[in-house]
């Protein structure tokens, strides 16, 4: 295989393709195929795969298998301008500038192939969606030691669009998308958030206004596709419990205050928590146009903001995870955070004051 292209483009699809084969076990490694001036660059592992395709100016076809990571740096490290790359079957050699490496190729045992989805191509607000993506993928449990499922997120049909959900047993975060009908009526698959977030960062990368994200749903695996760049992943087969039981119809208390300043807070007192593993809580004590936030600890310390709220309900104490806290603030996108409460010991909501798009319920520490 023989070709040169711009050394960006290059490393920038060898970024995005090499992220998806897992870390564990062998080299994770990356297969490059050229097919005239056309590379298509893929990662994969048992349950996702990224397929990034590039205009390149190609003179001998084929198909080579480099280890991830190394390549990946080694394109990066190349000055700027003209890579010239060319492969047999036991090596790769990549020139730039005066900088020439050779690289081992990797032998062709890969996982089983993913199968594209059954299903229909429906283009989507592309905006929105990562906007959701980004507002719920943080509440999905980081590995399944404990349940698979906590490990996904819901995609769920509701009336006028789509609803995405995640929980990792402390909260549960749930953004409904109005319009967005990728799903048939009544429809439920759970996306595993490993897949989700990289699809996130893909979106964020995205420059060209052009390029319009498509969804594909089928009843095993799922696509998403932008411009050059497409990500299928298998769905996790799994029932979602039912969420909707710990949420409450109404609140008898309501705080809202500023989005900016709350945030603010919150993360200099996280760092007075972060400094003692004692300190497992931020507490507030919120009564009629104020709140206060405290963390406190006899080893460190302790650290207090006042801040200025709109509160209706009677005066009331409260205490939870700060980074789980500041992860539900983050995710509202008005200019004010509404929270509110019922008891100490149940679950606040936390969301947008000016519509119920976002929500975000997150179970309080006893203190």
């Amino acid at each position: 295989m023989k070709f040169h292209c711009e050394k960006d483009a290059l490393f920038e699809a060898l970024n995005i393709a090499g992220r998806a084969p897992s870390r564990s076990g062998m080299t994770p490694g990356v297969r490059l195929s050229l097919d005239g001036s056309r590379l298509q660059i893929s990662g994969k592992d048992s349950d996702l795969l990224i397929e990034v395709s590039l205009p390149v100016m190609g003179t001998e076809d084929g198909t080579v298998i480099l280890p991830s990571a190394l390549t990946t740096n080694l394109i990066k490290s190349l000055p700027e301008g003209s890579v010239e790359f060319s492969s047999d079957d036991a090596s790769a050699e990549v020139v730039g500038g005066r900088s020439k490496f050779i690289i081992q190729t990797l032998l062709d045992i890969e996982p089983p192939f993913i199968k594209s989805p059954v299903g229909d191509m429906v283009t989507v607000n592309e905006e929105s969606f990562k906007e959701g993506l980004r507002q719920v993928i943080r509440a999905a449990a980081k590995d399944d030691a404990r349940d698979v499922m906590y490990t996904g997120v819901l995609f769920s049909a509701v009336e006028d669009g789509l609803r995405m959900v995640a929980t990792d047993g402390m909260r549960l975060a749930i953004r409904d998308i109005a319009g967005m009908n990728v799903l048939s009526a009544d429809g439920e698959v759970i996306v595993p958030a490993r897949a989700l977030s990289e699809l996130e960062r893909i979106l964020s990368y995205q420059q060209n206004p052009s390029d319009h994200l498509s969804v594909e749903i089928g009843s095993k695996d799922a696509m998403f596709k932008i411009g050059e760049i497409s990500l299928t992943t298998r769905l996790i087969e799994e029932k979602y419990r039912d969420y909707r039981q710990i949420m409450q119809a109404s609140y008898p208390r309501r705080l809202i205050v500023d989005k900016k300043s709350f945030l603010e807070s919150v993360r200099r007192l996280r760092i007075m928590a972060k400094e003692n593993r004692e300190i497992t809580h931020l507490r507030m004590d919120i009564e009629e146009g104020s709140v206060k936030l405290s963390v406190r600890s006899p080893q460190v310390g302790q650290a207090t903001e006042d801040l200025d709220g709109i509160f209706t309900g009677e005066p009331f104490t409260i205490a939870f995870d700060p980074d789980l806290l500041l992860d539900g603030a983050e995710g509202v996108v008005s200019d004010s955070v509404s929270m509110e409460f019922t008891e100490m010991n149940k679950a606040a909501c936390i969301s947008n004051v000016d519509n119920n798009s976002y929500t975000y319920l997150l179970m309080p520490i006893r203190f």
